[in-house]
This record gives structure tokens, C-alpha cells and sequence, in this order.
């Protein structure tokens, strides 16, 4: 009995030193992996100069993929532009390729998918969120406050300058970009460098900063500046007409939010920040269009009132280059006189299913090009189809 008692003693001794070397071998940890992806697909019918032409409106589809571990979270993200039709996105700047600054794009890209947001971070739980590649800059904190529209506006905010996404200006969609975020309080702030490797002889390309204060969880108000850095000969060498130094820009803004009613407003400055083509005679009577640098001082306004399923919504762009520093070339101005952005938008929303949205903008424009032609006015109705869902999931994974 006595063996019998040693023998039962002793294998269970060893099953369960066993087991323990067992669990601790295939000892595993736990994450949250969370994944959103999502579509939005929108065309519209536009009517402008006694014509009619079916365009997409930005479509896009994306992912967003989350990995969490106790208080840290991995994160990345894509989004495409997704060219629907033909057409293409001519009114929404929003839909701006991503180019060079200082390079002016008169064909624009129709290829199906164009890469607008492409990124990968780290969230620090309250000590904020650093991600690096091509997204939403810190200056379009504050410029996005009035950035939304259906289709049109934008245009007075120098975020998509002279064309293009803000890419290489760092202003909209900042390429190669590394970007903190964070809250303290009711104060949100923001700070970027970019990092393109571009031949500026500086050890980085450019650099912002933003910061917001919340009043009263209804109200924001925030400032933003963003610089620029280009090659110093471009700037010395005046081969370029109208630039004299590094593009720079500030805006401030304020904006009111509650369940039935949003209102912003937008103000910039900027400083050799915006670019467009031009145009004069040389002595043998050629046409030339160069590519020219000007400083502009813009304003934005929106509003919208949501009336259950319909929204009404409204607004004015006004941008106004500064032509005084613009020299003379062959004795002619390469910029009109009368260029400036000047446009009145009326529109509305209408949501009769969750995923399906109705809308319509009239464009009423009052300024002229850089050319001296008239901007266009134009209606577009059109609808949106958004789609989306959050898979969640717990995860074991060896440690």
C-alpha cells in the first residue's frame, strides 16, 4: 500500500512537472486585430457650357488595419482613387493627382485605381499616434474644416496648389510624411516632417505644425503652418517666374458642430506657396506659357442644416493671388489682372437608405483664370453609394 501510495505520488509529480514545461513552451499572447475596409462610389451628371457629361466624383475604396497589444496599437492603412468613368473628377480638386510641385499636369491620368493615402503607424495610447507615408497633413487639420463639399470647393484654401493632391507641398495629402498627433485636454496638436529625399540640400523637405483648442465640445478653432523647402537654385537663378523663396503657408479656422448643424470658416495666407500656367508673346510673336510662382490671401465658408434625411448646405471660396512681385515679361503681365477665385455653392444631401446618398451642387462663379477666361458655372446631381465594415477579432499568437 505504501509503494502503491510512492508510485501514484511520483507520476503525479511528473505529469505535472510535464505540463508546466508544456505550458510554459507553448505559452501564447493575445492581440485585437481589428479591420475596416471600406468603398464610396460616386458619379454625377454635370451641365456647364450648354453641355452635359456623365463624371465620377472621387470614387475610392480603402482599408484600415488595426493591431493592438495592451496599450499599443500597429496600424496601417490604404486608399485608392478608383476612376469609375471616363470622365473623370474635373470640379472636385479633391481628386487631384499627386504631383511635383512646380509641375503642371494639363492631361490628367485615367488609369482605374491612382493611389491617394498609404500608411503605417504606431498609436502610443494617451502619449498620441506617429505614422509614416502619404497622408492627411496637420494643415489640413485646419483647412478640412470648410473641405465639405459634395463635389466642389477647396479651391481657396491653398491645399491643392497649382493642380495637384498638396502632395509634394505637404499641404493636403503630404507624401513621404511623418506626422505626430495628440491630445491633451481640450487641446489637439499636430507636427510634421517630411522626408521625400528631394534635392534641396536639406536634410529634411519640409516641416508643419497644427493646433486646435475644442470650446465646449461643439466648437473648435485652430491655426496651421506649413514650409516647404525647394532647390535654393531655383530660387537664385529666377528661372522660375515669381518664386523668391521657400513656399509657405498659414491658415486659421473655426468650426461649429452639433447633430443638425455644421459651420466653418477658413483663412490663409501663403507665400510663393501656389503656382499655375501663364502666358505672353516673346519678340518673334510665339505664344509662351510658363509655369509662375504667386503669393494668394484666401477665405472659405461652409454651412450645412440636416432636416431628418435632407441636408441643405452653402458656402463661398474666395482666393485672390497677390501679382505685385509677378515681373513683366517681353513687357507683358504672364497673369491676368483679373485672376481670382470668386464662387458661390448651393447644395444638399438626401439619405434614404443608410448606404445610398442623393445629391446636387450649383457652382455660381465670378472670377476669372490666370488666362483671363471666365470660370464656369455648373449643376451636377449625382448619387454615392458607401459601404463598410469593422471585422474584430482576438487573436493568439506565440510569444
Amino acid at each position: 500500500m505504501k509503494k502503491s501510495y510512492f508510485l501514484i505520488l511520483g507520476l503525479s509529480l511528473l505529469f505535472a512537472t510535464s505540463l508546466k514545461a508544456q505550458n510554459v513552451k507553448s505559452k501564447k499572447d493575445t492581440v485585437e486585430l481589428s479591420i475596416f475596409p471600406y468603398a464610396s462610389l460616386r458619379g454625377h451628371l454635370a451641365i456647364y457650357d450648354n453641355e452635359i457629361a456623365l463624371q465620377e466624383n472621387v470614387s475610392r475604396v480603402g482599408a484600415k488595419i488595426n493591431i493592438k497589444k495592451g496599450k499599443l496599437t500597429f496600424l496601417a492603412a490604404t486608399e485608392l482613387h478608383l476612376n469609375l468613368f471616363q470622365g473623370g473628377a474635373n470640379f472636385n480638386v479633391d481628386g487631384n493627382d499627386s504631383n511635383e510641385f512646380l509641375d503642371i499636369q494639363t492631361v490628367q491620368s485615367q488609369q482605374t485605381f491612382n493611389n491617394r493615402l498609404g500608411y503605417i503607424g504606431i498609436k502610443f495610447d494617451k502619449y498620441g499616434t506617429l505614422t509614416f507615408g502619404k497622408q492627411w497633413s496637420v494643415y489640413y487639420d485646419i483647412t478640412g474644416y470648410t473641405d465639405q463639399f459634395t463635389i466642389f470647393g477647396g479651391t481657396a484654401s491653398a491645399t491643392y496648389v497649382g493642380g495637384t493632391d498638396g502632395g509634394a507641398s505637404g499641404t493636403g495629402r503630404a507624401s513621404q510624411a511623418a506626422v505626430y498627433r495628440n491630445q491633451i485636454g481640450d487641446f489637439y496638436f499636430g507636427a510634421q516632417a517630411q522626408m521625400r529625399g528631394a534635392n534641396n540640400y536639406k536634410f529634411i523637405d519640409g516641416y508643419g505644425f497644427s493646433l486646435q483648442y475644442n470650446f465646449m465640445n461643439d466648437l473648435y478653432i485652430g491655426v496651421a503652418m506649413n514650409k516647404a523647402f525647394i532647390n535654393k537654385s531655383l530660387i537664385d537663378q529666377k528661372k522660375i517666374i515669381g518664386l523668391d523663396g521657400d513656399p509657405l503657408y498659414f491658415a486659421g479656422g473655426l468650426k461649429y458642430n452639433n447633430s443638425k448643424l455644421f459651420m466653418s470658416m477658413v483663412g490663409v495666407i501663403q507665400k510663393n506657396g501656389d503656382f499655375t500656367q501663364g502666358a505672353y508673346f516673346n519678340n518673334e510673336q510665339q505664344l509662351i506659357n510658363p509655369t509662375v510662382v504667386f503669393d494668394a490671401k484666401g477665405f472659405e465658408f461652409f454651412a450645412n442644416y440636416n432636416f431628418g434625411l435632407l441636408g441643405i448646405h452653402g458656402g463661398y471660396n474666395y482666393y485672390k493671388p497677390d501679382l505685385k512681385k509677378i515681373a513683366l515679361e517681353n513687357n507683358q503681365l504672364p497673369l491676368s489682372s483679373n485672376f481670382e477665385i470668386s464662387t458661390l455653392i448651393l447644395g444638399f444631401t438626401y439619405q434614404p437608405y443608410k448606404f445610398v446618398q442623393i445629391y446636387g451642387e450649383q457652382r455660381l462663379a465670378f472670377g476669372r483664370n490666370a488666362l483671363d477666361q471666365k470660370s464656369q458655372s455648373i449643376f451636377a446631381l449625382g448619387m454615392k453609394i458607401d459601404v463598410s465594415k469593422t471585422f474584430k477579432s482576438k487573436i493568439s499568437i506565440d510569444n
